[in-house]
C-alpha cells in the first residue's frame, strides 16, 4: 500500500492568493441621488396622474378633432376619438409605471455602485428629455421637476465623490472575482 498516490494539499505556485481588499463604503452622496430618483419616480406618477386627467378632459377631445380635420380626415366619428383618448390613457399609464420602476431599479443599482445602471440611467435621463413636448400645465411642472431631478441626480453620478465610488466597487469586483 505504500506505492499508492496520496492526496497532499500544497500550495499551488500558479494561484493568486486572494485579496484581501475591503468592500468600499458608498459616499453619503449616493444616498441623495437614490432619494433624488426615488422623488423623480413620485414626481412621474404625479405627472401621469395630471396627464390622464387632461387626456380626459373635454379640451383634449377637441384638440383632437382639431388636429383630425387640419389633416383633412374624413369621417371623424366620436367613437373615433373616443378610441384616440383611450389609447393615449393607456400609454401614459404603461409610460407611467415603466418610468418608476425604471428609476426604482435603476436607484437601487447606482446605490450598489453598479457602473452599468450610472450608464443607463444616463442615457434615460437624456431620453426622458422628449416629456417636455406637448406639457400642458399644471402637470409639467411635476414633469419640468422630475426631469430636472433625474438629469441632476445622473450627473452627481459622474461627479467624485461618487465616480470615486463607482471606480472602487469596480475594482473591488474585480479583485474578488472567482476564476
Amino acid at each position: 500500500m505504500t506505492d499508492m498516490p496520496r492526496y497532499n494539499p500544497a500550495p499551488d505556485p500558479y494561484r493568486q492568493p486572494a485579496a484581501s481588499v475591503v468592500a468600499p463604503t458608498p459616499p453619503p452622496i449616493m444616498n441623495t441621488i437614490f432619494y433624488m430618483l426615488l422623488a423623480a419616480a413620485a414626481l412621474q406618477v404625479i405627472a401621469g396622474i395630471f396627464g390622464i386627467m387632461h387626456t380626459s378632459s373635454s379640451d383634449f377631445r377637441a384638440q383632437t378633432t382639431e388636429q383630425l380635420k387640419s389633416q383633412n380626415a374624413t369621417g371623424i366619428t366620436p367613437e373615433m376619438i373616443d378610441v384616440s383618448v383611450v389609447i393615449v390613457i393607456g400609454t401614459i399609464a404603461v409610460m407611467s409605471v415603466l418610468a418608476v420602476i425604471g428609476y426604482v431599479v435603476i436607484g437601487l443599482f447606482i446605490r450598489k455602485g453598479m457602473g452599468w445602471a450610472r450608464i443607463l440611467g444616463a442615457i434615460l435621463a437624456v431620453v426622458w428629455l422628449i416629456q417636455l413636448t406637448g406639457l400642458t400645465m399644471p402637470g409639467g411642472i411635476a414633469t419640468i421637476l422630475q426631469i430636472l431631478l433625474g438629469l441632476t441626480a445622473m450627473a452627481l453620478c459622474f461627479m467624485q465623490p461618487a465616480a470615486g465610488f463607482f471606480t472602487a466597487r469596480k475594482n473591488f469586483r474585480l479583485a474578488n472575482k472567482v476564476r
